[in-house]
């Protein structure tokens, strides 16, 4: 992450991403004491409760990677220009399934982070139940100064999320 914010600050790069694994992902967080898989440990069952809180802490972990990055580009100034990196960047952390035990892709949380050189106004809580995360992502391109009114298949809908923008 280190290495990302770096690239992006020395503006070799305007965009990254970084993925900590696969979709089924055989990552055993030992680091954390845990010595089951991620993916298994997402499909353990309410009843293992010592399984759960062992996927509710490689979830905090991860999480804890995102405010990491998060803080260091807070803690950035805008090289040649005015504010934090962060002022100037929208970061997406997107989750892959709402309720992974299940397979739901419905109600899978997403946290926007940044200001976008002003296109956002950080510090909210906005909910959107029901809507395609492609709106979401056409938001996203909007903020970024494209002008693209769908993102994959517009039968899921197309536009923009309302009140998405400062």
């Amino acid at each position: 992450m280190d290495l990302l914010i770096t690239a992006l600050a020395c503006d070799m790069t305007r965009v990254a991403s970084l993925q900590w694994s696969h979709t089924v992902s055989p990552m055993v967080p030992s680091w954390l004491g845990i010595s089951e898989g991620h993916h298994s440990l997402s499909h353990i069952d309410d009843s293992n409760v010592a399984g759960v809180a062992q996927f509710v802490d490689a979830e905090r972990w991860f999480a804890e990677q995102f405010a990491y990055f998060v803080e260091k580009l807070a803690a950035t100034p805008e090289p040649g220009g005015e504010g934090s990196m962060l002022d100037n960047s929208l970061i997406l952390w997107a989750k892959e399934m709402g309720d992974s035990r299940a397979h739901v892709c419905k109600g899978v949380p997403f946290v926007v982070a940044g200001g976008a050189g002003g296109y956002l106004k950080p510090g909210r809580y906005l909910s959107y139940p029901g809507e395609s995360h492609g709106k979401l992502l056409v938001s996203i391109c909007q903020a970024m100064g494209l002008s693209n009114e769908s993102f994959g298949d517009p039968a899921f809908g197309a536009g923009g999320l309302a009140g998405f923008s400062a």
